[in-house]
C-alpha cells in the first residue's frame, strides 16, 4: 500500500481589519508533515458582520486553496490522504461549520454553506488551534518578532535574525552596490 500525504491547514481572518472599506483578511498556510507548502493573505469579498462571520470566510478560503493543492498533488502522482484538517482559533466558527443550516447568521449566501456539507461528509475536519499557535496569525496580525519566529518555527522555518550593526566584520565589507 502507498503511503498517503496528509495536509494540515491553518486559517485565521483580522474581522474588519482595512480601513475604509471595512473589508477582513483571510490568511492561512497548508502544511504536509512539517513543510510549509503553501500561505497566502488575501482581502475577503463581502464585508463580515462579526469576527465569526469573518472567520468562517477565512475557513472557506483556506479549504478551497487545501482542495486546490490535493488536487495538484494528485496528479503529480503523490496520493494524498483526501482529508483536510483545518485548524481554526474561533470556537464560534468552528461551531458553525459544524452544524447545518445558516442558524444567526441569515444574511449569509447559501453558496458559502457547502463547507458545512463537507464537514458533514468528513472531508473537512475541524480542529481548535490556540491563538497564540496559529501560523495563520501571520498573514493577518502584528506580531512581536519573538511571535513571528514561533509562528514560523511552527511552519517548518528558521529563521536567524542579524543586525547590520550587529557584525563588525560586515560592515568591514564593501555593500554589492558599492563593489566595483
Amino acid at each position: 500500500m502507498e503511503k498517503r500525504y496528509d495536509t494540515e491547514t491553518f486559517a485565521d481572518s483580522d474581522w474588519g481589519g482595512r480601513r475604509g472599506s471595512r473589508k477582513s483578511t483571510s490568511g492561512g498556510c497548508v502544511m504536509i508533515g512539517r513543510h510549509c507548502i503553501k500561505t497566502w493573505a488575501t482581502t475577503q469579498g463581502a464585508v463580515a458582520l462579526s469576527s465569526a462571520e469573518a472567520e468562517f470566510y477565512a475557513m472557506i478560503e483556506a479549504t478551497i486553496r487545501a482542495k486546490g493543492l490535493l488536487s495538484t498533488m494528485e496528479e503529480m502522482g503523490y496520493p494524498a490522504s483526501g482529508v483536510i484538517k483545518l485548524y481554526t482559533d474561533s470556537s464560534a466558527a468552528k461551531s458553525f461549520v459544524s452544524r447545518r443550516g445558516i442558524g444567526k447568521m441569515r444574511h449569509l449566501e447559501i453558496r458559502d454553506l457547502w463547507l458545512q456539507r463537507e464537514v458533514g461528509l468528513g472531508n473537512v475536519v475541524v480542529l481548535k488551534i490556540d491563538g497564540s499557535k496559529n501560523p495563520a496569525d501571520l498573514m493577518t496580525k502584528y506580531l512581536k518578532s519573538r511571535e513571528i519566529k514561533e509562528r514560523l518555527e511552527t511552519m517548518g522555518i528558521r529563521i536567524r535574525w542579524k543586525r547590520w550593526s550587529d557584525h563588525e566584520e560586515m560592515l568591514d565589507e564593501p555593500r554589492r552596490d558599492e563593489k566595483g
